[in-house]
């Protein structure tokens, strides 16, 4: 996300945020058919939250999300309640990133989350839990030793399963920028495993190696459309050699063996280490203004009036959901509070994390 200057402000700043509910104005309600009104989207908060890094969704209708110091809880309309804990560096930009649910929750109960460890800084990890009775048991490793760097920041950390059945997990380049144009090593890209942390024989740098996509500086945001489209958020150069000290923030569509870039050139084009850019520019940038984007999702046809079939992702700087054309090539306007983490429920209602809480945005 930042320098190591702008990390330690950026730490400083997610124990301060605000915690003030008030729904910004959103777009005006679109009407039926018959010209009966729709509900227009209020907000409200859900439940408290420490620090709400991702969410996700159980048949069940429970809530699961992840607390950044480490703590992975439920929610169920009516109580929370904790499902298990990990010991999670929090560090720079390290912690408890990331939260999937496996896709066929109903018949094996794995929950899967993505933390940076405390016993070394240096590494992170996917582990694996079985839902037994509400409580994580059997915690199993299934990808270890992914690097974290020396450093504060660019750890990535959000996971996602695809429409494939397999697990895409993000990884930050941490400061080691020429490794992201290099498929031979974790750093900045996107990985694919088999629901067990082993690889995929169809991915496409070579048997063994998870790779999926290359060129990414700090890819957060990851989402999947109804059709299989995988869409990625991408942090921005603020303050790298040679690069402005903000803006260029990005969203890119990331298909198999992809390259994105960085750190040949940043945003639109922008050439910044040798001959010539590498890879394909992103569908959206923020130009000179900085974004900071992290959770994404593709919005169906049943969500809020007004959103009903766009991407959006959340700004960590601007504390907006940012909502954009299906494409994600244009931003169409800002929604409500949203830094960390966006989802759909389970009632079509959009469920967004801050700081210090979740919201519900729906009729």
């Amino acid at each position: 996300m930042s320098t190591p200057t702008a990390a330690a402000g950026l730490v400083i700043l997610l124990l301060s945020a605000c915690t003030s509910s008030t729904a910004p104005p959103g777009p005006p309600a679109s009407t039926s058919p018959t010209g009966s009104p729709k509900p227009a989207p209020v907000l409200s908060t859900y439940t408290a939250a420490g620090f709400a890094t991702a969410l996700a969704w159980a048949p069940d209708k429970r809530l699961f999300f992840a607390e950044r110091s480490g703590t992975i809880r439920t929610f169920d309309g009516a109580s929370q309640r904790v499902f298990a804990t990990v010991r999670a560096s929090t560090d720079g930009e390290r912690g408890l990133l990331g939260l999937a649910l496996s896709p066929t929750f109903d018949r094996d109960h794995f929950v899967y989350a993505f933390y940076s460890r405390a016993d070394d800084t240096s590494r992170q990890r996917v582990v694996r839990w079985l839902d037994r009775g509400g409580t994580g048991t059997n915690l199993t490793t299934i990808i270890d030793n992914l690097p974290a760097g020396s450093d504060c920041c660019h750890k990535g950390g959000r996971i996602a399963f695809g429409p494939d059945g397999k697990l895409y997990v993000t990884l930050g380049e941490t400061h080691v920028s020429s490794d992201a144009q290099n498929s031979s090593s974790l750093r900045g890209k996107i990985l694919r495993y088999n629901p067990d942390g082993t690889v995929p024989s169809d991915n496409p740098f070579g048997r063994g190696n998870p790779v999926w996509a290359i060129g990414l500086r700090n890819p957060f945001g990851l989402a999947f459309s109804s059709d299989g489209k995988l869409m990625v958020t991408d942090n921005g150069p603020s303050g790298d050699a040679g690069t402005p000290g903000s803006g260029w923030d990005e969203v890119d569509l990331v298909v198999r063996g992809g390259n994105y870039q960085w750190p040949t050139c940043y945003g639109n084009g922008i050439h910044l280490h040798g001959f010539a850019c590498a890879g394909t520019p992103p569908t959206w940038q923020s130009g000179a203004q900085t974004i900071i984007p992290t959770g994404a999702t593709f919005i169906s046809a049943k969500g809020p009036t007004g959103y009903q079939g766009d991407f959006a992702f959340c700004s960590y700087a601007d504390n907006r959901l940012k909502v954009m054309s299906p494409d994600a090539t244009r931003v169409l306007f800002d929604g409500p509070r949203c830094q960390l983490d966006v989802k759909e429920g389970p009632d079509h209602a959009l469920y967004l994390s801050d700081t210090s809480a979740i919201y519900r945005f729906g009729p």
